[in-house]
């Protein structure tokens, strides 16, 4: 067992938790089973060479492509956020009026009304904070929450005069602390607003579920005690990480005309998916985008007045989902795959385009491994002008250059007459990465194959194999990512009123679990019947995998409708 490299301090809790349906007079109650985490070894042996090489680029593809072993993000997001685009150039949104320089210097009573903010923000992570009086934290406790008060203050004190505080600083922090321990040289993390440690605390070792995994490992449990105590691949205090983070996740792009006055540039629709855009922009972008691709849930959620008139409180849901990245609304497992996505973002570089070797030769990675990681997520979609089979098709002269902008071809590729081709039929629920079948409208679509590899077999060209890089930008990502969530919740949210459907987003349950346990009960008595085996009910840390390769599905066919429209 990897062991912890603290005790935490028993504490006799007093405040009654939530009933269990266990039985009582002493008797433990059952406990719902430890997840299974499962991950390539020949991605996860890459994923060790890079990360002790200090090799982001490798880090940040595997992070985009399939995710971080989620027991190695503490080491590998640190690396990941010093090198990434929006932390070395920065830009946030200001929601401050700059008519407050006599003001400049916060008074005494302002800085304690801060700090009073933010420890009463963090202390919401805890259940027994509903308490009239709160109960006293252990000694590593009061560390851990210390660590991330200081480091939201000291964010508040460099970008205070651009961004005002708001309790979303403390829940980033709050994230954060959920894979990096807070505490130098320790394995201490948060466990989950919805977790607490066989001690009543919401602290525990970042390690504790993933010990089947790294049981069955050789080696693996001594190399986490030595990552824990190594200073040489990342010594980044929480601070540093923690401000590095928001101004990814809280990253807003400068508006060109503001660059440039004398360049008039129009963000709507067409280009916003590459260019990204402010909060407003993404926010209207995503109620048309949800219209198009999900309609009978949009007119589900127009009967119960949601997004109909947004603003106050009413879908607040919608601005921690989108602007704030899942951070309170969603679990921690799910959440934490969601930021290996944006922490992995990465565009092609520039210095590729004179250099085809540029990224194989930093990378040094097999054409097997590329094959297991995939195209981007987000590829889009190959259209051939010249292909005699097809129509004529009316396409916007906007979206002939967004495609333009979006495809990149192969190098050293020709044609692609060794793509194989996906129908539109083939969309989400059902998932098929290989599908050839036509489509049965009659309509000719173009190919919808992913333009980072050409073959399963074979590498694209003499030039060496096609790294897969983002497409889009990553806050558009996660848009598709978000309308990805509400197209598997699906069923459960036409079941609900007004108010339980904004409960519901509000505090999105971990989909770790597939079914709730009547369905599960009743699913497993019918497959008892018909003598087949039980299905997988238990926790799935593959869950957002699959959600964000249906939002690479929604994506392409939110295009494609819009380019043949």
């Amino acid at each position: 067992m990897v062991p912890c490299s603290d005790h935490l301090e028993e504490i006799d809790r007093s405040e009654p938790e939530p009933p269990l349906s266990g039985p009582p007079n002493g008797t433990s109650s059952p406990k719902k089973p430890k997840p299974s985490f499962h991950y390539d070894p020949d991605l996860f042996a890459k994923c060790k060479t890079y990360l002790e090489k200090k090799n982001y680029h490798g880090l940040a593809l595997i992070a985009r492509q399939k995710g971080i072993p989620p027991f190695l993000r503490f080491k590998v997001w640190p690396m990941l956020l010093k090198h990434h685009p929006y932390v070395l150039n920065p830009f946030l949104q200001p929601d401050r009026q700059p008519d407050s320089d006599e003001n400049s210097e916060s008074s005494e009573s302002d800085e304690l009304e801060l700090k009073r903010k933010i420890r009463k923000d963090l202390r919401r992570y805890m259940h027994r904070v509903a308490s009239p009086s709160d109960e006293p934290l252990s000694e590593t406790e009061s560390r851990l929450f210390d660590t991330l008060e200081k480091s939201v203050h000291k964010f508040i004190v460099k970008w205070g005069r651009i961004i005002k505080y708001d309790s979303s600083l403390s829940w980033f922090a709050l994230g954060l602390a959920e894979w990096f321990p807070p505490i130098p040289h320790t394995s201490w993390v948060l466990l989950g607003r919805d977790v607490l440690s066989a001690n009543n605390t919401h602290i525990g070792c970042v390690f504790d579920d993933y010990q089947e995994y790294i049981h069955s490992s050789p080696g693996l449990d001594s190399y986490l005690k030595d990552l824990v105590q190594d200073e040489n691949i990342s010594n980044m205090s929480f601070h540093e990480v923690y401000e590095r983070l928001v101004l990814i996740l809280l990253h807003s792009p400068e508006s060109a005309n503001k660059r440039d006055p004398s360049t008039l540039v129009k963000i709507d629709k067409s280009t916003l998916p590459i260019n990204g855009g402010t909060i407003e922009e993404r926010v209207s972008f995503f109620i048309y985008v949800f219209q198009i691709l999900l309609p009978e849930l949009s007119e589900y959620f127009s009967e119960e007045q949601i997004l109909n008139k947004f603003g106050a409180h009413d879908d607040e849901w919608l601005i921690w989902w989108l602007k704030f990245c899942g951070a309170k609304v969603w679990s921690r497992v799910d959440r934490g795959r969601v930021w290996d996505l944006l922490v992995g973002w990465r565009l092609q570089s520039k210095k590729s385009e004179n250099n085809k070797h540029y990224y194989s030769d930093k990378l040094n990675i097999s054409d097997q491994l590329l094959d297991k990681l995939g195209p981007d997520v987000f590829w889009t979609v190959d259209y051939e002008e010249d292909q005699p089979a097809s129509p004529t098709l009316t396409k916007r002269d906007s979206f002939k250059d967004l495609m333009s902008e979006l495809h990149i071809e192969p190098p050293g590729s020709n044609d692609s007459s060794g793509l194989e081709s996906m129908s539109n039929n083939d969309l989400p629920p059902q998932r098929n990465h290989n599908s050839t079948s036509s489509s049965s409208s009659g309509s000719t679509s173009p190919s919808l194959s992913p333009s980072s590899e050409c073959s399963s077999n074979s590498s694209c060209s003499d030039d060496g194999p096609v790294i897969p890089f983002s497409k889009i930008d990553m806050h558009i990502e996660l848009l598709f990512v978000c309308l990805a969530l509400l197209q598997a919740k699906g069923n459960t949210l036409v079941e609900l009123d007004q108010h339980e459907i904004r409960t519901y987003l509000s505090r999105l349950p971990a989909k770790s679990f597939k079914a709730s346990d009547k369905y599960k009960q009743y699913q497993e008595q019918k497959d008892k019947e018909k003598g087949a085996a039980p299905p997988d009910t238990g926790f799935r840390y593959d869950y957002m995998d699959s959600i964000i390769y249906e939002a690479g599905e929604l994506w392409r066919k939110w295009l494609w409708r819009e380019q043949t429209s």
